[in-house]
């Protein structure tokens, strides 16, 4: 199931330095709509905007990406949605994502290259068991893109899972761990986290409002990633993870180094207070 293109044309913005496009929301693809929606998925919005950003800043073969994107409203399936990228300044470009005059998301991103490190080569993980698909509000088992976490003094760790070849989160690159397959991958670990050690039921929203990264590129299947997470208390209605990505150790995080960060906010409403959320956001349009 690879991935269509997710943008419509690309044009310079008003000034020319930055550049915009349309953001095709396709209602059947497996991924991003493993089950229906009511709404744009947040990480359908980080994609596209990925995918906007190396239109004028292609991915180096190694070096890091830096990213913060904050979550303003409700994306609806229609009309279309707008996403720009403005000119590189300060080190990064400066992201937006408009639906009509609404603002949806905002933030920026930064990428940096740098020499290929030697990463350590290790033993293939493909046999550690997937988090059970309805923990991280999944559907179809290859959408499930972490490993069934362990819990150990005090840490939660969760094996990232690359996903098949064709699937629609692949890296760009044969072979090399696509950075927002690892940001998928963090998603599903801190909705895990919401139902098994915060206590919610399986039938809570938990709204994306908030990405923050910090990852190193061009990172190879070979290597084993895990996510790590050092267990504080979870809010009753606002969440807030922080993992670390690890790399190179074994399935439980062990003996590996940490070589970047990932850190989510989000919001938690069961069905009657999402149905009233919703019911209030639209009469607001």
């Amino acid at each position: 199931m690879s991935r269509s293109s997710l943008l419509g044309p690309v044009r310079p913005s008003n000034g020319g330095d930055g550049w915009l496009a349309g953001l095709t929301v396709d209602q059947s693809d497996p991924f991003f709509f493993d089950h229906p929606l009511d709404h744009v998925p947040g990480m359908l919005l980080v994609c596209a905007m990925a995918d906007l950003v190396v239109v004028g800043a292609p991915v180096p073969a190694a070096g890091r990406v830096e990213a913060a994107i904050s979550f303003r409203s409700m994306a609806e399936l229609g009309p279309e949605l707008e996403l720009c990228v403005g000119p590189f300044e300060d080190g990064r470009h400066a992201v937006r994502i408009a639906q009509e005059s609404e603002l949806v998301a905002d933030g920026w991103v930064a990428i940096s290259s740098a020499a290929a490190p030697a990463w350590p080569v290790r033993p293939d993980r493909t046999g550690h068991p997937p988090a059970q698909a309805s923990l991280v509000h999944r559907v179809r088992p290859e959408n499930v893109m972490i490993g069934d976490p362990s819990v150990a003094d005090g840490l939660v760790t969760a094996a990232v899972v690359p996903p098949a070849e064709s699937h629609a989160m692949s890296g760009r690159r044969p072979g090399v761990h696509r950075t927002e397959a690892v940001v998928e991958a963090g998603r599903q670990l801190s909705t895990w986290l919401t139902h098994r050690t915060g206590g919610w039921s399986l039938d809570t929203q938990v709204l994306l409002r908030g990405v923050a990264v910090d990852l190193p590129l061009g990172l190879p299947h070979s290597l084993p990633l895990a996510l790590r997470w050092q267990t504080v208390p979870i809010s009753a209605s606002r969440t807030e993870f922080r993992f670390d990505l690890i790399a190179g150790g074994d399935a439980d995080g062990d003996d590996g180094q940490v070589v970047g960060s990932l850190t989510f906010t989000g919001k938690i409403m069961r069905p009657e207070v999402y149905a009233r959320f919703r019911s209030a956001s639209r009469s607001a349009r």
